[in-house]
């Protein structure tokens, strides 16, 4: 846009200031030609227009009287500012005080001052004529603009689903605003209080399991759900009954998405498997945290990632002292120093290369930040990969965890907390048992430690980098087919915003030797996530796309858990996070004999070796081991 143009649209310039001047001397001018009008018409009618001549020359006397009484009262109320292709309901009551108010003062100057004789019929009608004219001229131009949308033959005509509050504002947007592109032409709601009630002129005509027949019956172009706090099983079902209608669907945004309550045409989407998964919004006391936040210096590891790019758009949000992201993938964290700038906040941050195994740089970064918190987000985490890089999989997870556990103590951070996964939990893969190993790690050393430690362990997020949910969207992309492992294979899932808030508040609450564990709700059969997107991509499982079964891979279970055995669930006060007691591991010299071998492991490459010491410290891990891995002598490690 050109300076010109800026300056012409800029609220502020002399220029808009006279555009806008001029349209409210055009309404008064109108206001004034109208009001004379209504006055002369008043006189016309009550003498059957012939008005006598004693009678006129009141009429030209009272005239300025009758219209600038009026014309002040519009202005006082500033009526002439607003737009009246929007005028409104409130904008009627104003005219109406206003047209009363400069008739009361008309006939009070009639009274006491000029003693004119006007007959009280002309005073009624030129009253009701007054409202009627400058009612008539301000509602106009939205009546023409209703005209014109109903005459427009490119609105889709659009069913809402949802007479609530997010349903009132799609449709009053649709209806106020032809160039959105829809037109509502009829609602679905399932409280039988609702039926048969409109809504701007729109009438609630069924219930959602008549949805499909009443969509064909009024000719539905599309079918909008406006039900943003439904929770998930509903949803589901306003998903099925719109699939059997056949016709088109979209949804407003879900209530983590939306702001300050208010739904817009333009977020209308697509449904996305999230949608259908959890809905419902995620408590949490985000003052308390900023709070906890604001006068600290943060430290991310693993920044660049899925958890690790989340924690750092939401803590800048809180406006902490400063944040520090680190990472050791160049092109990742180039794209998240992109996006953090784009925020513009006001929080000082930093972006830096860095690797948590390369102990000399990770020791300069935190003597010269100081950092009070440190979340630990980098790790090792795709299961069938790492059974394959054993070695990686144990430097990353377990002596990066180390490094860092260590480095954050002999720097003074306040707190340290690692994220860990459910595959921790009666570990089968390598990356579940390096990650369980980090978790007993952390709570002996914790156990000596001025520096708060905690775990925060949970499932799957979706959408995360290389998560099942992106990958099974290019299957579809390509054509098919779906590749799944097995059909009973099922998981937890939680959105990346809800895990990464739920990490502050657990971090906010412990007092250091803790596990806490997210609540993911219920497991999901990834069959049934895979039915969903092809669903919603608009084709037909196993007919238009394919669905294969690969079987299982090593490391993978069919059942996620989060609890080992022998730890006890306990709540804490937040509803969504549960604290792992029971499974502390206190002896930290054994512990630091244990980091010893993994280190020469590590050197060594000895994969046989490294299973067999996880083994030995990690009896619950039950590893993939086919008779090929295993070499006939074991290297051991005590």
């Amino acid at each position: 846009m050109t300076k010109s143009l800026k300056k012409e649209f800029d609220p502020e310039s002399p220029a808009f200031l006279n555009i806008s001047l001029a349209g409210k001397i055009f309404k008064t001018l109108l206001d004034i030609f109208f009001l004379t009008i209504t006055y002369t018409l008043a006189y016309l009618i009550r003498f059957d227009f012939d008005i006598p001549a004693q009678d006129f020359l009141v009429y030209k006397k009272t005239l300025p009287v009758a219209v600038l009484s009026t014309i002040a009262f519009i202005n006082l109320l500033r009526m002439n500012q607003s737009q009246w292709r929007y005028s409104s309901i409130m904008d009627l009551i104003n005219l109406f005080g206003a047209v009363t108010a400069g008739w009361v003062i008309f006939i009070l100057y009639l009274y006491f001052v000029n003693m004119l004789s006007v007959p009280r019929s002309v005073l009624a009608i030129f009253w009701m004529l007054g409202f009627l004219f400058l009612g008539g001229v301000r509602f106009y131009p939205r009546f023409y603009a209703k005209l014109s949308t109903l005459a427009s033959p490119n609105r889709k005509r659009a069913i809402i689903v949802g007479a609530g509050d997010a349903g009132e504002m799609i449709i009053r947007q649709m209806k106020n605003d032809p160039e959105l592109g829809y037109y509502p032409v009829a609602i679905i709601d399932d409280a039988p209080r609702k039926l048969h009630t409109k809504i701007h002129g729109v009438k609630v005509i069924g219930n959602t399991n008549q949805l499909a027949e009443f969509a064909k019956k009024v000719y539905a172009d599309e079918i909008i759900i406006a039900t943003p706090s439904a929770p998930p099983k509903q949803m589901r079902h306003i998903v099925d009954v719109c699939e059997q209608s056949e016709i088109p669907f979209k949804t407003v945004p879900g209530p983590k998405e939306i702001v300050n309550g208010f739904v817009r045409v333009t977020q209308i989407r697509e449904v996305r498997v999230e949608d259908l998964l959890d809905r419902t919004p995620i408590e949490i006391e985000v003052n308390k945290i900023a709070e906890y936040l604001r006068d600290k210096t943060v430290l991310i590891t693993g920044a660049a990632g899925s958890i690790g790019s989340e924690l750092a758009r939401q803590i800048m949000d809180i406006q902490p002292i400063q944040l520090i992201c680190v990472d050791r993938t160049e092109n990742s964290l180039f794209y998240l120093d992109n996006e953090l700038r784009s925020l513009k906040s006001v929080t000082p941050y930093k972006a830096l290369i860095a690797d948590v195994l390369d102990s000399n740089k990770m020791n300069r970064i935190l003597s010269e930040y100081k950092p009070d918190i440190i979340f630990h987000a980098a790790a090792y985490k795709h299961v069938p990969l790492m059974e394959l890089h054993p070695e990686a999989a144990l430097r990353n997870n377990i002596i990066g965890t180390y490094n860092m556990m260590i480095m954050a103590e002999n720097h003074g951070a306040d707190k340290f907390v690692l994220i860990s996964t459910d595959k921790a939990v009666n570990p089968v893969s390598i990356m579940g048992a390096t990650k369980r190993m980090a978790e007993l790690i952390l709570q002996s050393y914790s156990a000596k430690s001025k520096t708060k430690m905690l775990t925060v362990r949970f499932g799957n997020v979706l959408n995360s980098y290389g998560s099942v949910i992106p990958l099974f969207q290019k299957q579809i992309a390509r054509g098919g087919p779906l590749t799944i492992t097995h059909p009973d294979m099922q998981r937890f899932f939680m959105t990346i915003p809800e895990a990464v808030k739920l990490i502050m508040e657990a971090t906010k609450m412990s007092s250091g030797n803790d596990i806490f564990v997210l609540d993911m709700g219920e497991p999901i059969k990834l069959i049934e996530i895979a039915h969903r997107l092809i669903k919603l991509s608009g084709y037909e499982p196993d007919k238009d796309i394919p669905i294969e079964y690969i079987g299982m891979r090593p490391g993978e279970k069919l059942y996620e858990e989060l609890w080992n055995e022998g730890e006890v669930p306990l709540q804490t006060s937040h509803s969504k996070i549960t604290m792992a007691v029971g499974s502390h591991y206190n002896h930290w010299d054994l512990m630091s004999q244990h980091i010893d071998d993994y280190i020469r492991l590590a050197e060594s490459q000895n994969s046989d070796g490294i299973y067999q010491k996880l083994q030995q410290v990690i009896p619950e891990y039950r590893p993939y081991l086919p008779e090929k891995r295993l070499s006939k002598t074991m290297v051991t490690t005590e």
